[in-house]
């Protein structure tokens, strides 16, 4: 009765609705495409799609066409060896094709209309480039390319040639790559990748379908699920926020990440459980409006239980915590991007940017999340700090205000970008 009796009078009053409704974005921007997997991984190959007269410029430049001609030339020996490595190494962007495109496209940016076009209307605004925010178009432009095409070799890297991705234990290829069958697999893939081509390609289509077909065929396309996020499950949230008298409460949201289980038939670890005894405590007594949980499909490797839609089943069935009170931040696979994604959904959904969440957890897990430690890892990793972290008012929380720095893209994590 007294989780009802607080959750009843937590207030509502009229607001305005998000900018994006049903997307992730940037307050004040609406993406001109879908949220799909390959989108939310290369935003930038989306962007150029969409801005004005860009596919037209890349269509017609001849350096491109060349490149693309060349490109196209290495495919297809299905005798080459060593096999499979010379199969996935044909779709790999070599040196000199990436300083051949970043070439054309500072050439193209030299246009104050494509430039406004692309990076000043798209890649700025959208804040998914935000770690080269302070430089110049061109070379924001320029950084973001060299990003992107990284990013698709990283993924041939490890999802053709087995290499061992930051946490090989739950990201790795699920194939033995040294299998004659295997081979098999990547010649087959990569016939069919060739073979899909359309006279709309750009320059860079083919190995983008040539990547995001690896993620597929390995079953890691985690980044593409529950899109888009302000949809489906969290719908009914959403439209509470709109609502939600921010006064009443002195936090915007309790946020609570999640601990993956070890085994395959447990649907979530055991911290959980602590953390979200916690947090259904602190919601009770009205602390904050909404609580929003954060983690994906991780633990054990290639789970099927997703650990924020099972936080969010057991705050409704255990805890009594009102479903449309509750936020899922489905994609987080380690500490680091549950900062960011949470902080990315509560500026997309529209929680106050200047108003600070509650981060609910285990003494244990606070400590490290307050200290010096995760911040390195936070740079290291995902190139920006996701918000401001400080000691909460016991020592199961900590003060967490969200940054539009978190909607910067980290495509060298295909999983959790």
């Amino acid at each position: 009765m007294r989780r009802a009796i607080i959750a009843a009078s937590l207030g509502i009053v009229a607001v305005l609705a998000p900018t994006s409704v049903g997307a992730q974005d940037l307050p004040g921007y609406s993406a001109p495409f879908g949220d799909t997997l390959p989108t939310r991984i290369f935003p930038l190959f989306a962007m150029m799609r969409q801005s004005p007269d860009w596919a037209v410029a890349l269509r017609r430049d001849r350096d491109l066409q060349k490149l693309a001609a060349e490109r196209a030339a290495r495919v297809g020996a299905s005798g080459c060896a060593p096999s499979p490595k010379c199969l996935a190494d044909a779709w790999t962007w070599t040196d000199a094709d990436i300083a051949t495109v970043e070439a054309r496209l500072r050439v193209l940016a030299r246009n104050a209309a494509l430039s406004r076009a692309l990076v000043a209307d798209q890649m700025r605004a959208s804040g998914r480039f935000g770690r080269h925010a302070a430089l110049r178009d061109t070379d924001l432009l320029a950084a973001a390319w060299r990003n992107a095409a990284a990013a698709i070799n990283r993924v041939i890297a490890v999802y053709a040639q087995g290499v061992a991705p930051r946490y090989p234990a739950i990201d790795a290829t699920i194939f033995d790559v040294a299998a004659p069958e295997f081979a098999a697999l990547l010649d087959v893939h990569g016939v069919a990748t060739a073979a899909l081509g359309g006279s709309d390609d750009l320059f860079f289509d083919p190995s983008l379908r040539y990547a995001t077909g690896l993620l597929q065929l390995n079953e890691r396309t985690n980044a593409g699920e529950y899109r888009p996020l302000l949809d489906g499950p969290n719908a009914a949230a959403a439209q509470a926020v709109a609502r939600t008298d921010w006064e009443k409460t002195p936090y915007s949201a309790l946020l609570v990440f999640g601990h993956g289980a070890e085994d395959a038939q447990s649907r979530t670890g055991p911290l959980t459980h602590v953390r979200l005894r916690i947090a259904a405590d602190r919601f009770a007594r009205g602390v904050a409006p909404f609580v929003i949980v954060s983690g994906g499909n991780v633990h054990p490797n290639r789970t099927p239980f997703n650990e924020a839609a099972e936080m969010k089943r057991l705050l409704v069935t255990q805890h009594g915590v009102p479903a449309d009170r509750i936020l899922i931040e489905p994609h987080a696979r380690h500490t680091t991007t549950n900062l960011r994604n949470v902080a990315r959904l509560m500026l997309a959904a529209g929680l106050p940017a200047d108003r600070e969440a509650l981060i609910v957890s285990d003494h244990r897990t606070i400590q490290y999340i307050t200290g010096p430690q995760l911040a390195q890892r936070n740079l290291d990793e995902m190139g920006v700090q996701p918000g401001r972290i400080a000691p909460g008012p016991d020592r199961f929380t900590a003060r967490f205000t969200p940054s539009p720095l978190a909607f910067h893209v980290e495509a060298m994590d295909p999983l959790d970008p």
